[in-house]
């Protein structure tokens, strides 16, 4: 009597695949935040040392030092850019697989709204019978 939804192994497909994307998502904020944390931590850093020079050996490693520590800012803030650009990407994957997801459960629905309909149509059906030989004096 009952069908089964013929789409109901595409919904799955797509519930893991939407679940996936989100696992994806997840940890891309993570990478993103954890970046964003290091950046302080290295600007924190940078501003709590002093710097006195002493003698010219000192100013040397100290520009050195802020040479280095630009140089890994910089790349701390490519590093950044490229994560948020990932995050973005995820988060369009992941609404992409939720819309998809969506449309076959509303698909899922209106066919087990379908179904019940049927089911009760052939009861009420088996009913009206039943009625009828009970009337017209037919043993059942």
């Amino acid at each position: 009597m009952s069908r089964l939804f013929s789409l109901s192994g595409l919904l799955r497909v797509r519930s893991i695949q939407e679940r996936q994307a989100a696992q994806e998502l997840s940890r891309a904020v993570i990478d993103a935040k954890q970046t964003r944390t290091r950046d302080r931590h290295v600007r924190a850093a940078l501003a709590a040392t002093e710097s006195e020079a002493v003698d010219v050996r000192t100013l040397a490693a100290l520009a050195a030092a802020r040479v280095a520590s630009r140089s890994m800012l910089a790349d701390l803030e490519t590093l950044s850019a490229q994560q948020q650009q990932a995050v973005d990407a995820a988060q369009s994957a992941h609404e992409d697989a939720r819309r998809a997801v969506r449309g076959l459960d509303r698909l899922a629905a209106a066919h087990e709204a379908r179904m019940l309909v049927e089911q009760l149509r052939v009861e009420q059906h088996e009913l009206d019978e039943i009625a009828l030989r009970r009337g017209s004096g037919v043993p059942e």
